[in-house]
């Protein structure tokens, strides 16, 4: 995966993630805002903060679906609030960033310095304290919070009571004070206090549509709490969750019985997702119903929206286009202000897929298709104001997946018009990077079939010998400790290593930390079975190595396939490929490689019944499509 970023104030977004990243943030309250203080951050079974080692992963939010996406709990009671702007395929939100440019990528996390409220808070107590003034009150335990409100008892009462009730549960901030198993005691009581609230609303007679609608939407953010909190019980409460959307979608009220239907869409969608083919029609088949249901609204929108976009991440991108212009079509004339404003935003996404759909057609090796995306990229670029940055974005990705799948003439063409559109900008620090950039796109496409060198020390700070690999096939990978990525890699590189490396495949590390204190820390509890080299020269450390400057390195991990003779066979042969390419070459001597195979990144599916374009199958969309950007840029990158 590549992931580019952009620094400062600025952030990649990530439309195709891996299926398990993907979350679809419907009827079921996904988004469901955490408590103040969260399970998370006493050890719960969350996601904890990223380390060194681990950075932050790469989730796709479907921001814009059912309205239930946001969470009641910060809602007026009986008024949920309005879904969030929908997210094109540029938009949605990447919490891996990279660091500044000078700075080590993705360095410990420090404990974050009082506030300047709190700093006052602890001198002014201090100065009671020396005056004779009361102290502060302790806070509450977590007990003696569930005792002050009566968590014990649900009560009864109206249905703008019930909904009064179940919104201030949910706003309640937990204790600061409490241990783990405290914190999920006090939450699963909390939401477990939401579902009980929602059934006593639910099965009173004088309830309005409204009032039940929003009772479900309480009920289903309970139980996503409930799966974050109780992951042992997770399964279950899923299933207890899709019985209650079945029950429900069967209901007279026609408010609760469509939430429940859209619910149960997105489940389905998410299976789909998750890598269910035989779900392909049927998903086909109820977007379009969604689409034209006479009542559909927002929600709609946003469910119909999420399977577009999930249908372009898996490669059908020609069903994410069908489903975007049947929207365009279908929404066309709302009355509805936001309804109208995301839907005159369809033109773009639908502009964006289609690029999508160009280029994985020119990896695939339809050469016709080449100039197509060239084309279409310059025509897209045309329509935004000369302010925004995504265009330039999301070519520089495109150029750096052209390289992955070996395009190396589509790469220089859309690097020259990174240059063309841009190299002119009026903010100077764009131009900068732009330049930067294209020179050094220019020096990886150059790459191929020229010398390599690989020049420094040894860990142990003697000069690294690159003459004693003359005459084998060699695997130059630069890589870093903050690059999760690239550990991941290197992993796979290590079975290949010991699969080939009697026949004569050889490995050499390039360490591009910028702190050697990380990498003195990554070795002492880890070893390589091949060498590593550094910059001989501390001051030319990481992005700054030589080595790789000379290979115009831009993002993590970076891959240099070496020949016998000394010149460059292919770059990045990640995963899969490795092994493919050194069979193949392997098989045909030192005289060079001869015909490959398609470029593979990860084999995709048939789907019957898909209309899918030739030779789908072979290589799947971008794991990264960029965002908007701002003015304060560096295209320093990292896969």
């Amino acid at each position: 995966m590549r992931v580019r970023v952009l620094l400062n104030k600025s952030c990649w977004s990530a439309l195709f993630a891996a299926s398990a990243g993907l979350t679809l943030a419907g009827c079921g309250g996904g988004e469901a805002n955490p408590p103040a203080v969260s399970i998370e951050q006493s050890g719960s079974p969350s996601a904890p903060a990223s380390t060194p080692a681990q950075q932050p992963s790469v989730e796709v939010t479907a921001s814009n679906s059912v309205e239930a996406a946001t969470n009641p709990a910060t809602a007026d009671p009986g008024h949920p609030q309005a879904p969030s702007q929908p997210s094109t395929p540029a938009q949605l939100t990447s919490t891996q960033q990279a660091p500044a440019s000078n700075a080590p990528r993705n360095t410990p996390q420090v404990a974050a310095a009082p506030t300047e409220g709190a700093a006052d808070m602890q001198i002014n107590a201090g100065a009671n304290q020396a005056a004779g003034q009361p102290e502060l009150p302790p806070p509450l335990t977590a007990a003696e919070l569930a005792a002050e409100m009566d968590l014990n008892n649900v009560p009864d009462g109206t249905a703008t009571e019930l909904l009064t009730y179940m919104n201030n549960l949910t706003a309640v901030p937990f204790p600061d004070n409490a241990t783990p198993q405290e914190l999920r005691q006090f939450a699963t009581q909390i939401y477990s206090n939401v579902i009980t609230a929602s059934d006593k609303l639910l099965s009173s007679q004088e309830a309005n549509s409204e009032e039940r609608r929003n009772a479900v939407q309480f009920k289903f953010n309970a139980y996503e709490m409930l799966i974050q909190i109780l992951p042992n019980q997770a399964e279950q409460i899923r299933q207890e969750r899709i019985q209650f959307a079945q029950n429900i979608s069967q209901a007279k009220d026609p408010e609760v019985s469509r939430f429940a239907r859209l619910f149960l869409f997105e489940q389905m969608l998410a299976q789909f997702a998750a890598g269910e083919p035989s779900l392909f029609q049927p998903v086909l088949e109820d977007s379009r119903y969604i689409i034209e249901d006479p009542n559909a609204d927002v929600m709609h929108f946003g469910v119909a929206e999420n399977a577009a976009t999930v249908f372009a991440r898996m490669g059908h991108t020609n069903e994410a286009v069908s489903i975007l212009t049947m929207m365009k079509n279908s929404f066309a004339g709302t009355k509805d202000e936001k309804l109208a404003a995301r839907t005159a935003e369809l033109d773009d996404m639908i502009m964006q897929y289609k690029i999508l759909g160009t280029m994985m057609a020119a990896a695939n090796g339809d050469e016709a298709a080449e100039d197509q995306l060239v084309a279409a990229i310059r025509t897209w670029i045309a329509t935004k104001p000369k302010e925004d940055l995504e265009p330039l974005q999301m070519l520089s990705t495109i150029e750096m997946q052209m390289e992955d799948y070996r395009k190396m003439q589509v790469a220089r063409k859309l690097a020259n018009l990174m240059l063309e559109f841009y190299g002119n900008h009026p903010d100077p620090q764009v131009v900068e990077s732009v330049k930067i950039s294209v020179a050094n796109a220019e020096k990886r496409t150059g790459l191929i079939a020229k010398p390599f060198v690989v020049e420094g020390n040894n860990l142990n700070g003697t000069p690294f010998d690159w003459s004693q690999y003359k005459g084998k096939w060699v695997l130059v990978d630069f890589w870093a400790t903050w690059c999760p990525i690239c550990l991941e890699e290197m992993e796979g590189i290590k079975q290949v290593y010991q699969k080939y490396r009697a026949k004569g495949f050889e490995v050499v590390s390039v360490n591009l930390d910028d702190d050697p204190r990380a990498r003195s820390a990554f070795f002492q509890s880890n070893a390589l079975p091949w060498p590593t080299v550094v910059s001989a020269d501390p001051d030319n450390a990481g992005f700054k190595d030589p080595n790789a400057q000379r290979c115009g390195i831009e993002a993590l991990p970076f891959l240099v396939f070496v020949g016998p003779d000394g010149t460059v066979v292919e770059i990045n042969p990640r995963g899969e490929r490795l092994e493919e390419l050194l069979q193949s070459v392997l098989n045909q001597g030192a005289g060079g490689v001869g015909t490959l195979s398609s470029p593979t990144v990860g084999a995709m599916q048939q789907v019957p019944g898909a209309t899918a374009p030739a030779n789908r199958g072979q290589v799947q969309p971008p794991q990264q499509v960029p965002a908007t950007a701002d003015s304060d840029v560096s295209l320093k990158v990292v896969r």
